[in-house]
């Protein structure tokens, strides 16, 4: 019996380290995007590009959208842990448990973070033709004064800007009619039409029709003001520090991936995206960037799904699809 574990003892020391220098990536790799438009597919095909560079083999992206991003988390949640298959994620990651508990795959801990890559401000727009003479402390007074008389819209029930929402109605003790529709953009142009009267929205998707007069932003949900829009208060500056609420970005593998190749993901994206001219092409789409790795992000994820555990409890929001 001695020899018997002697010989496995051997077998496992010479085969450790043949495991650890096994090289990655040998074939191409999938970065998986949720959805296939806006700011994930800029900073997905940003992704691809760079890490293309940095780990010399082909990232190509895969999109697998449909049902929030519940498609794409549970396909890579279920992939082979070998550091071929990665998604891009966002907010939906820690909303989609935290308004949902019948899902057949747990997105807090079937994956292994790699690393938060980027964030997108958001910015607290309304119809101009009927608050275009207010400012947020005309408005809030307004609002709180007539309860249940004004609308927002949201890209659905339980999307990250129907939870912002809900979160600034806590804060500010309002009552607004919530409006979904089947996704932002769409809630946009009927806050434009006047269908609704305010809608919180990314900041890069909202400049022209701010810049245009079709929407007038109220406060930037961010802690400083925007270049993009410089006269515009920050959510710290209207009296909201709580409402510092951005769309992040981050890397994710299924759950089981060896460290050795996490890391190795991670100082990729951090030297690739890290690069003058890449952040620069980052910011002109209004993209900023903000890395993190793989411990501080897994950090991250626990404490942003707390946050929005915390409204959908206070907001009784429950959705089981």
């Amino acid at each position: 019996m001695k020899r018997v574990w002697a010989a496995a003892m051997l077998l496992a020391a010479f085969a450790a380290p043949a495991a650890a220098d096994t090289p990655y990536p040998v074939k191409p790799v999938k970065l998986v995007l949720p959805f296939p438009t806006g700011a994930t597919f800029v900073v997905g095909q940003m992704l691809a590009e760079t890490l293309t560079r940095e780990l010399g083999e082909a990232v190509v992206i895969e999109n697998k959208s449909g049902a929030g991003g519940r498609i794409a988390m549970e396909h890579v949640a279920r992939s082979q842990p070998d550091g071929y298959t990665l998604l891009l994620t966002s907010p939906t990651l820690t909303i989609t448990p935290a308004i949902n508990s019948n899902l057949r795959f747990d997105p807090l801990t079937d994956f292994a973070p790699i690393a938060k890559v980027s964030e997108v401000p958001n910015v607290f727009v309304v119809n101009p033709q009927k608050f275009g003479q207010m400012d947020f402390n005309a408005l809030r007074k307004q609002i709180t004064s007539d309860p249940g008389k004004f609308s927002y819209g949201s890209g659905g029930a339980g999307s990250s800007n129907h939870l912002a929402f809900e979160k600034f109605k806590a804060l500010t003790n309002t009552d607004i009619l919530h409006v979904p529709y089947q996704g932002a953009s769409q809630a946009v142009t009927a806050a434009v039409g006047g269908q609704i009267d305010m809608v919180i929205n990314g900041l890069p998707n909202s400049v022209p029709l701010i810049k245009g007069k079709q929407l007038k932003a109220m406060f930037v949900l961010t802690r400083e003001r925007q270049p993009l829009l410089p006269d515009v208060p920050s959510a710290v500056e209207v009296g909201l520090p709580e409402m510092v609420i951005t769309t992040w970005y981050g890397v994710l593998a299924p759950k089981g991936t060896p460290k050795a190749i996490v890391d190795k993901v991670a100082g990729a994206i951090e030297r690739g995206l890290s690069a003058p001219k890449v952040r620069q092409k980052l910011a002109d789409n209004g993209i900023d960037f903000a890395y993190s790795g793989p411990e501080a992000f897994s950090a991250f994820i626990k404490a942003d799904y707390a946050d929005w555990k915390k409204v959908v409890t206070e907001a009784a929001i429950n959705i089981q699809n």
